[in-house]
């Protein structure tokens, strides 16, 4: 149909005419004054003139989205006194001229989503003191239109994402009453410290899919009434310590799909003792969740840690208590002793915690089956086995070592015990004399010291025995037990004991 039917009835209140082939509305609704909602979107309309739409004062809900407009002009949308949701997105609109909108003043939603306009003009909403949600996603903005937003004090929700932004200037934001902000899929690289300075009633941030190198921590400290926080596609790679310290109302966190990501810091949710969502998903180089990371967390319900690089994940390290979902797909899990607790929990039918099963990785015997179907018998941890066979074998080379030594030892022993007279029978407590003290055809002292200091002993050498043979016997009777004599040779073990040589007579 590309023309408006005049002859419908004239007190119809919802009219649509989408997916037609309308190309004008000129002079099309001039019967149809009670209508309410008007839907001319999906069509080839490209402009609306101006007064078309003069008998349409009660229409509340405008949607031109998906046609040709270019160019809007003054009066185009005269008469709608009444009109809270005007729908321009998706056509090629490149101007809101000033004025534009001074015909619609009760306007309360306006959309002007993927359209081609990269400035605004500063008086351009002055007239818009009920407009609650504007979006401007998918156009050209290099900026934020701070000076056209500025007179927007009733606006609580903004949409600039997937526009070409790069930096967030301070105070670019003036509306306090603003609860959503979007500024998602741009290139922003660099938010000033005090860009969110005037959103002290901010519940929802979206910063994902763009240019960060870094949480922008000091930039949203004075969001306090923050709930939500998506930091997804951003170039992180690492969240460091207390990096969402100020965000005490923080409730749900997206950290995901960050592709340099590596390191979470056990204390960087330290402070968010409310967050109830944590999804930090598909990010590959991350391959440990340190365990002090979610202890912090005690209202924490849905944990979502798919798709990551962990091998595994400490059953201590989970917030049981609260705990309600937890998604641990698509990691390269060792499958293991380490898991057991998994295992148990996807064995159990009515278990607190909801969970989809996951698949193993390693060892290769179990890889790609799913961890359900693994019993507790074969999850083992076969990476101690060399630690306690390594164990076992160097106690037992240790006894070995000693009791080969022990057996040298008394062979050795027993060998220089053979060469001794056996006349000789020292005490097993007796010290082995050291065979540098060994002495050939020594004496323990000098003739004229003997003679002198033992008369008698020599004057009965001199009548039946030889010197040598009374000097043998005189040292056999009265040197100390600790003292080995063997034929001509005397060991001193005492190293006090000075070794003087004895000539023969």
């Amino acid at each position: 149909m590309d023309v408006i039917p005049i002859l419908l009835n004239p007190r119809i209140q919802t009219l649509n005419m989408a997916h037609n082939d309308l190309r004008s509305v000129e002079q099309a609704f001039v019967f149809y004054d009670k209508l309410e909602k008007l839907d001319l979107s999906h069509n080839n309309i490209e402009g609306v003139g101006i007064n078309n739409f003069i008998s349409q004062k009660r229409l509340q809900e405008l949607h031109l989205a998906h046609n040709n407009l270019t160019e809007l002009l003054l009066k185009s949308f005269s008469g709608l006194s009444d009109l809270t949701l005007l729908d321009l997105s998706y056509n090629s609109i490149q101007e809101i001229p000033v004025g534009l909108l001074s015909d619609v003043p009760t306007i309360k939603f306006l959309l002007l989503n993927h359209n081609k306009l990269h400035t605004i003009s500063m008086h351009a909403f002055k007239s818009q003191q009920f407009l609650h949600v504007l979006d401007f996603c998918d156009n050209y903005f290099r900026d934020v239109p701070t000076k056209a937003i500025k007179e927007l004090f009733t606006l609580k929700v903004l949409n600039l994402c997937r526009n070409r932004l790069t930096t967030i200037e301070s105070r670019a934001f003036p509306n306090e009453a603003l609860n959503k902000l979007s500024l998602e899929s741009n290139s922003i690289n660099k938010i000033e410290t005090a860009a969110f300075n005037h959103l002290h009633n901010l519940q929802k941030l979206d910063l994902s899919n763009n240019l960060l190198g870094k949480v922008p921590t000091l930039a949203i400290s004075v969001l306090l009434m923050l709930e939500t926080l998506l930091l997804s596609k951003n170039n992180f790679t690492s969240i460091s310590t207390n990096a969402f310290h100020s965000l005490v109302n923080l409730k749900i966190l997206e950290i995901s799909r960050c592709s340099q990501l590596q390191d979470v810091h056990p204390t960087a949710l330290s402070k968010c003792s409310r967050l109830h969502t944590l999804r930090m998903a598909h990010n590959p180089l991350l391959t440990l969740i340190s365990p002090g990371l979610l202890a912090s967390l005690p209202k924490l319900r849905i944990l979502d840690l798919s798709g990551n690089g962990l091998q595994g994940l400490s059953e201590s390290s989970l917030p049981w208590a609260s705990l309600a979902s937890l998604d641990m797909r698509d990691n390269p899990l060792r499958c293991n002793c380490s898991l057991r607790w998994l295992a148990n929990l996807l064995a159990q039918p009515n278990a607190s915690v909801s969970t989809p099963d996951v698949q193993c990785h390693s060892p290769n015997k179990f890889k790609d089956i799913y961890l359900s179907r693994l019993t507790s018998q074969e999850l083992q941890c076969p990476g101690n086995l060399p630690i306690i066979v390594g164990v076992a074998v160097l106690s037992t080379s240790l006894v070995l070592l000693v009791a080969l030594s022990l057996i040298i030892c008394r062979y050795r022993r027993r060998r220089e015990r053979e060469k001794l007279p056996k006349s000789w029978a020292p005490s097993s407590l007796e010290p082995w004399p050291p065979e540098d003290l060994l002495y050939d055809h020594r004496l323990i002292a000098p003739q004229n010291d003997y003679i002198h200091h033992h008369p008698h002993q020599w004057h009965l050498a001199n009548n039946t025995h030889s010197l040598k043979d009374t000097h043998s016997k005189y040292i056999y009777n009265h040197v100390p037990q600790h003292q080995i004599i063997v034929d001509d040779y005397a060991y001193q073990t005492y190293a006090s004991i000075k070794k003087v040589p004895v000539t023969e007579v």
